[in-house]
């Protein structure tokens, strides 16, 4: 089975959120205080495939998972944190 591209890891646990998980990450994403931050315009009524490329676009695709872990985890979305963690792991190790 080939292994998932890093995109295609954050498209798959953002889309398995329900509608609030999803408002809850979109609200956590721009509430960041670290640097880079993410404007309001560019999350606002987006869909998962195109907040996967504004976090790519703006973190880099190493940095698009980690920050996509820690809000997951502070949204309490430990599933999908974790599932994405195993679908990166071997990703990164290129």
């Amino acid at each position: 089975m080939p292994r998932k591209t890093i995109k295609k890891a954050l498209w798959d646990a953002l889309e398995d959120l329900s509608k609030e998980d999803f408002d809850k990450f979109r609200h956590h994403l721009l509430d960041r205080r670290a640097e880079p931050r993410v404007r309001r315009n560019r999350v606002e009524g987006k869909n998962f495939l195109e907040i996967v490329d504004v976090l790519v676009s703006t973190f880099s695709e190493s940095g698009a998972v980690s920050v996509t872990l820690e809000l997951l985890t502070t949204i309490g979305c430990n599933r999908e944190a974790e599932s994405l963690a195993r679908d990166t792991q071997s990703s990164s190790q290129f």
